[in-house]
C-alpha cells in the first residue's frame, strides 16, 4: 500500500512539474517559421549574480585541424506585455576558420557554434530559437571570488 501511495505522489509531482513548466512557457512564442525552439531550465543557486550562461547555437560538422566558428547573428527579443526575453539565432550555416596548414588531412566531427552570454536566472526559462537543423548547448560560468589589482605602467 505504501508503494502505491508513493507512486501516486511521484506521478502527481511529475504532472505538477510539467504543468508549471508549460505555464512558464506560455508567454513565449511556440513556433517561428523555419526555426526550432529550445528551452533551458536552470536550477536555483545562491547568489545567482555570480553566474552567467553561455548559450551555444551550432551544428555538428566535419572539420579539419583549424579553429572554426559559425557565422550568424544573435538577437534578444521581447515578449510583448510580459517583459521577458527570448533569443533568436539566425545563420546560413557558413563557417569561418583559421587557415593553418593541417599536417593530417583527416576530418573530425565537432560541434561548431556561435555563442552568447546571458544572465543566470533560475526563475525564468531561457528560450532560444535556432534554424532547423541546428542545436543548442550551454555552459554555466561562475565568477571567481578573488579580486586582483592591475598594474599602472
Amino acid at each position: 500500500m505504501k508503494q502505491i501511495i508513493l507512486l501516486l505522489l511521484l506521478w502527481s509531482a511529475g504532472i505538477t512539474t510539467a504543468f508549471s513548466q508549460e505555464k512558464e512557457l506560455k508567454p513565449f512564442p511556440k513556433v517561428l517559421k523555419g526555426m526550432e525552439r529550445y528551452v533551458i531550465q536552470l536550477p536555483a543557486k545562491d547568489a545567482e549574480d555570480n553566474y552567467q550562461v553561455e548559450i551555444m547555437a551550432g551544428k555538428n560538422m566535419k572539420v579539419d585541424c583549424n579553429h572554426h566558428g559559425l557565422i550568424g547573428q544573435w538577437a534578444a527579443k521581447d515578449v510583448k506585455g510580459w517583459g521577458y526575453t527570448y533569443y533568436q539565432y539566425t545563420s546560413a550555416g557558413k563557417t569561418r576558420s583559421t587557415l593553418m596548414a593541417c599536417p593530417d588531412k583527416t576530418l573530425q566531427d565537432k560541434f561548431i557554434a556561435d555563442t552568447k552570454l546571458v544572465r543566470y536566472n533560475s526563475k525564468l526559462p531561457i528560450v532560444v530559437f535556432v534554424p532547423k537543423g541546428f542545436a543548442v548547448k550551454y555552459k554555466i560560468w561562475e565568477r571567481g571570488n578573488q579580486e586582483m589589482d592591475a598594474e599602472i605602467k
